[in-house]
């Protein structure tokens, strides 16, 4: 990653923990850590997990994505070297990079401030819905910039590897197909507060499900020509 995307994302991660340090010890002895389709909470662990397990899953995440490119073409993916394909850190992938840190560090607040009481319940599964809908309709609309085949970022089902130009449109419908289902999402959060989530998860399979077909038939009709 550049200075400047690695620098953004530890203070993401440093923001996570300032979060999790200061609410600690007001935090009740069971914190909720997972909330179903209906937007209600339904896992719940102790303040200590409560607390860090997502400032230490955003760390993690961080760690791998730096790492693991590294050997993405050893050890991931298998075709013939290009020379204007031959490696996933660009600029494009950091940005996605800081999206989805930036979205699970929304979620870790949300999660805190819930736990501390300070989001009513009756508010939670429309917060929860709106949350995930905002962050799919911006790490789609970054998703058509990735145009260097990889293994970490971006719609990658095995066909879309055919050529870097059925990568390029599978990732154009992708991202397109993310905005849509962001903001259906975001729309239906408000629309259908008894169950918020609902029209997001059903618009995201739905996309994935045209993406796969639209992806599979551009490389089939370009094997066959």
């Amino acid at each position: 990653m550049r200075d400047h995307s690695r620098f953004v994302a530890f203070i993401l991660i440093a923001a996570a923990f300032a979060v999790s340090a200061l609410a600690f010890p007001t935090l009740p002895l069971r914190a909720p850590t997972h909330w179903g389709l209906s937007g209600q909470a339904d896992g719940f662990s102790g303040r200590l997990t409560g607390a860090f397990l997502m400032p230490a899953i955003m760390l993690t995440i961080l760690i791998v994505l730096i790492v693991i490119p590294r050997y993405d073409r050893a050890l991931f993916i298998r075709y013939k070297d290009r020379g204007t394909d031959s490696s996933t850190a660009q600029p494009i992938y950091n940005v996605i990079i800081v999206a989805v840190l930036a979205m699970l560090l929304a979620i870790h607040v949300f999660a805190i401030t819930s736990a501390l009481g300070l989001v009513g319940a009756s508010r939670q599964p429309v917060l929860i819905a709106a949350i995930a809908s905002l962050g799919c309709i911006v790490i789609g609309n970054y998703m058509p910039r990735v145009t260097r085949r990889n293994a970490f970022v971006g719609f990658r089902v095995p066909w879309a590897y055919a050529s870097e130009e059925v990568w390029r449109r599978t990732q154009r419908a992708g991202g397109y197909g993310m905005v849509t289902a962001g903001i259906i999402g975001l729309v239906g959060a408000f629309a259908l507060p008894s169950a918020p989530l609902k029209p997001f998860i059903i618009a995201m399979i739905a996309q994935i499900g045209v993406v796969m077909v639209y992806s599979y038939r551009i490389a089939h009709a370009r094997d066959v020509a």
